[in-house]
């Protein structure tokens, strides 16, 4: 009955947060690997309120292996976590390691910030996410500058013609001359699609 399913459901998910939280990092892979699957079956609700936590610890994980898997399916359920666990939880434990990590993480990171930006809305992208992608511009991993210049976009859709700061215009100008060639071909693509989404005469004005 509903009744007993609730129970049930109480039992799972007592038990998903003890196994996120297993000594043996194994363990914490498998959940890692397999989060985006256990919040879309648990439920937005579920997710934000009590799994949601006990996921961010894996962000900044002794383990490699479980970060990188921790990133990677971040980017696949940000539509099951709020605006505000993603401030509190998930951007935290991000800030404290993400310099020292891989580069698979850094790439799985600049894909998903930019796609958190929606979500985070404009204070938060400007003053948590913006400065992060800043410093992963920088990132001797072509793949990961790769990834931000792809990814940069999306920010325009939250921040306007504010994205524009002079630090972003610099790193843009820099990265124009870029050593990996699918870099440079991905500003100038960049550069495209922020004329049209800020407005020539804005873009324009903005650059001079």
């Amino acid at each position: 009955d509903g009744e007993g399913s609730r129970g049930l459901g109480d039992v799972y998910k007592r038990q998903l947060l003890v196994t996120g939280e297993d000594k043996n990092w194994k363990v914490r892979l498998t959940f890692a690997k397999n989060f985006a699957e256990l919040a879309d079956a648990f439920g937005k609700e579920i997710t934000d309120s009590n799994m949601i936590q006990t996921f961010s610890m894996f962000l900044s994980d002794s383990e490699g292996e479980v970060k990188d898997a921790a990133i990677h399916s971040l980017s696949k359920c940000l539509k099951t976590i709020s605006a505000e666990r993603v401030i509190s939880y998930v951007l935290p434990n991000i800030q404290s390691m993400y310099l020292d990590a891989s580069s698979s993480f850094k790439g799985g990171l600049a894909n998903t910030l930019c796609s958190m930006a929606p979500i985070v809305g404009t204070e938060a992208t400007n003053s948590r996410l913006l400065p992060i992608l800043l410093e992963l511009i920088k990132d001797e991993d072509g793949d990961v500058r790769l990834n931000v210049s792809k990814g940069l976009i999306k920010l325009a859709e939250v921040l306007g013609n504010d994205l524009l700061t002079e630090s972003v215009i610099q790193s843009l100008s820099q990265m124009t001359k870029d050593t990996q060639w699918r870099v440079r071909s991905s500003v100038y693509d960049l550069l495209s699609d922020l004329g049209a989404a800020l407005g020539k005469e804005t873009f324009q004005r903005t650059l001079k």
